[in-house]
């Protein structure tokens, strides 16, 4: 399947989107008190990370190419 440079443009941003959303929540997680509260953003960071690996495992099928996966190590 060919991808377009736009196309490959607004994925790399989505998976920036993503991996930001993703550390964020890991932050703030960690900071509050509330074992519930904490519980629901880890359940979102969880959600956002799925995101990232989805759109990463998506563009490696893609593109025939293995790519990096360091930032989420």
């Amino acid at each position: 399947m060919q991808i377009s440079s736009k196309d490959l443009s607004y994925l790399s941003d989505e998976m920036s989107w993503e991996l930001i959303a993703f550390k964020k929540c890991h932050h703030f997680a960690e900071e509050v008190q509330d074992p519930q509260i904490k519980a629901a953003i880890d359940r979102i960071g969880a959600m956002h990370q799925q995101h990232y690996q989805e759109l990463l495992q998506f563009l490696q099928s893609s593109t025939g190419q293995m790519q990096s996966n360091s930032y989420m190590q």
